[in-house]
């Protein structure tokens, strides 16, 4: 273990720290956590002139949701993997990092080390806990263990003790969510390098909510005169800290514009492969474009959701987009979701974590969950589009659709407006589809709809019934613009063909293996017809794949893939390992399969077994015995 930082017998503890920030006390400070909230914090309530706390594994983040300026970094624990990333990161120029704090020494291979780092330059090493230990109330919170508070509270602590009065928590979450840990992908060159607790949903053993709440009260106990504001999304944090509301007119906040990097996309290192001379990191490069586009003064964008095979039909949707606007489309993408194959064909994308649907969550007979449909598992987490407050107007239209006519003109008004259902049925005047909706991104409109979704029930299962019953009132849009293939079928003289002008694809969708149903055999030929001829070579690759799997009398990938992800988060490695292995004996393992089996074994120690598991995952972001170059060479050509 590198050594601990001490502090010189002619000095009082804190002193370096406190005039390295002795310019910057008069402005705000953004303390950021790596919690769900993290990834695009409400703009609109974080002054623009903040200074910036990052913590940890921050640099994973998808897009640089608070710039790429960090005037303070905090790490706690020694981790040799982490801080060489880190190294990485301030090298590339990727971050302009001003400081680094930790309560240890820089790892230099001095006795007890274990590893060596570069020599940091033009970066400042200060003492993250000789300022709190200046205040004996703090000072006795970091003199057990375990029991230390998060880094997070450790940094709250800091800023306090060098002088900031004006403190915003993002990313401060406490830990409430039992789906996700970050507010960005963990992506596997990262989790193969962490344990079980800093990979899975709550604290860890060392840390608690008791202690962080204590030390959270001594804090404000110890600094009465400073003002600390909650843009973070935990319950149990606004009991202490306040919500901040919107920044009065005329105050500048937060968020993107023209010379900013904030919300910008960036490069992402996704995977690690074996390869020959060593440890070959795959960089999936940054997609460059605007967010948005002022249509009649405004900021607008369409936006979409993608997960698991869901890139295909993202592909066709932008494409099609492409031939009728300039106005850019925005893919939220979950942790399954291929972000490689998006951003090789030029989609803009932003991480964020899942909302899973409530009805799992419901417990139905013999306490056990509820069964809903496999494809409105996820659909709860096209709510974050409404986090999106940097837009002033968006469309949102599902991936499994293709647009036909410009639509531009649907972010006229402010209102929510949307297409009432239509399917094998006629119209449904009461109710809307939510496949495609205009509507004005508002963080408090998100964060109602995260309150009431516990509660609030859905009649199809998914978020359209939950998003009717949100929405109690709303515009219909002309049928034109939200056409399912089904009412597009079955009730032909109700539309005109070359009236529609965006194609839902609802049900079976065309980049799936085709079943008995040849009806819509024309419209999946037309949606084909979007796609590029390298995007069809692939698409044609993962059918044969699914066509192998189904074959087979194996258990479905998504039901082995949640299994095991649900052994996993729960510190459960062996048997995810053993289901995995049982599978592999029944049919051939899919490349997300692949992945999850290289983490159980890794977690076990097998770590010889987990990187030949990793080199025979065959797919767009790992590929068997690849060269050191290949691949960034293989995603650059495809760009082109």
């Amino acid at each position: 273990m590198p050594t601990m930082r001490s502090v010189p017998l002619g000095r009082e503890p804190g002193e370096p720290e406190i005039t390295s920030f002795a310019d910057l006390t008069d402005r705000p400070l953004l303390i950021v956590g790596n919690g769900p909230s993290s990834a695009m914090p409400p703009y609109h309530r974080i002054p623009a002139d903040v200074v910036v706390f990052r913590m940890n594994w921050f640099f994973l983040e998808s897009n640089y949701h608070v710039g790429d300026r960090v005037d303070a970094w905090f790490s706690a624990v020694p981790h040799e993997q982490l801080e060489k990333r880190l190294q990485d990161e301030i090298r590339s120029g990727r971050y302009d990092v001003r400081r680094v704090l930790s309560p240890m020494r820089h790892a230099a291979h001095r006795d007890g080390d274990r590893y060596g780092l570069e020599p940091l330059v033009d970066v400042e090493e200060l003492d993250s806990w000789s300022v709190p230990a200046r205040n004996p109330r703090l000072a006795r919170h970091f003199m057990s263990r375990p029991g230390l508070p998060t880094t997070g509270m450790q940094a709250l602590a800091f800023g306090l003790g060098v002088g900031f009065r004006e403190i915003y928590l993002a990313g401060i979450d406490l830990y409430e969510s039992k789906d996700v840990r970050y507010g960005y992908t963990m992506p596997q060159v990262a989790e193969l390098g962490l344990q079980a607790k800093d990979a899975t949903p709550g604290y860890e053993a060392a840390h608690g909510l008791d202690t962080d709440l204590a030390f959270l009260r001594s804090c404000l106990a110890a600094y009465p005169d400073a003002t600390v504001r909650s843009v973070s999304q935990s319950e149990m944090l606004h009991l202490y800290v306040p919500p901040a509301e919107d920044l009065p007119a005329g105050r500048p906040h937060l968020g993107p514009g023209e010379g900013s990097s904030v919300a910008a996309t960036k490069d992402t290192v996704e995977i690690e492969l074996p390869a020959t001379g060593g440890v070959q990191a795959l960089t999936v490069p940054k997609v460059d474009g605007p967010l948005w586009k002022e249509v009649d003064g405004r900021r607008c964008a369409f936006v979409t959701v993608v997960s698991g095979s869901y890139h295909h039909g993202a592909r066709a949707l932008a494409n099609s987009l492409r031939a009728v606007t300039d106005v850019p489309l925005v893919a939220l993408c979950t942790p399954d979701a291929d972000k490689a194959a998006l951003a090789a064909s030029g989609i803009l994308t932003l991480d964020v974590p899942p909302i899973v649907n409530p009805v799992l969550r419901a417990n139905g007979a013999g306490g056990r969950p509820q069964k809903v449909q496999e494809r409105f598992a996820a659909t709860y987490t096209k709510l974050h589009v409404f986090r999106l407050d940097f837009l002033d107007r968006a469309v949102y239209v599902d991936s499994d659709a293709v647009v036909r006519q410009n639509i531009d003109d649907l972010f006229a008004g402010d209102d929510f407006a949307a297409v009432p259902d239509a399917g094998l049925d006629a119209p449904n005047p009461g109710v809307f589809n939510s496949g495609v909706f205009a509507f004005t991104p508002s963080y408090a409109t998100f964060e109602a709809m995260m309150s009431r979704l516990p509660h609030t029930p859905s009649y199809d299962g998914g978020d359209q019934g939950f998003l009717n019953i949100f929405f109690d009132t709303w515009r219909a849009l002309p049928p034109e613009n939200n056409t399912t293939k089904r009412i597009f079928s079955h009730h032909p003289a109700l539309f005109h063909d070359e009236d529609v002008r965006v194609l839902h694809y609802v049900g079976k969708k065309p980049w799936e293996p085709a079943g008995g149903d040849d009806r819509y055999d024309t419209l999946d030929l037309e949606w084909l017809d979007h796609l590029t001829g390298a995007e069809k070579n692939e698409l044609i690759r993962d059918l044969r794949r699914q066509t192998d799997l189904s074959t087979t009398t194996a258990e479905p990938p998504a039901e082995v893939l949640r299994a095991v992800k649900a052994h996993l988060a729960a510190g459960r490695a062996e048997p995810a390992a053993r289901l995995l292995g049982e599978t592999a004996r029944k049919r051939s393992l899919t490349t997300a399969e692949q992945r999850q089996l290289a983490i159980a074994s890794m977690r076990l120690g097998r770590r010889r077994d987990a990187l030949r598991t990793l080199e025979r995952a065959k797919g767009p972001l790992a590929t068997a015995a690849v060269g050191s170059g290949i691949l960034v060479q293989y995603y650059r050509n495809r760009r082109k």
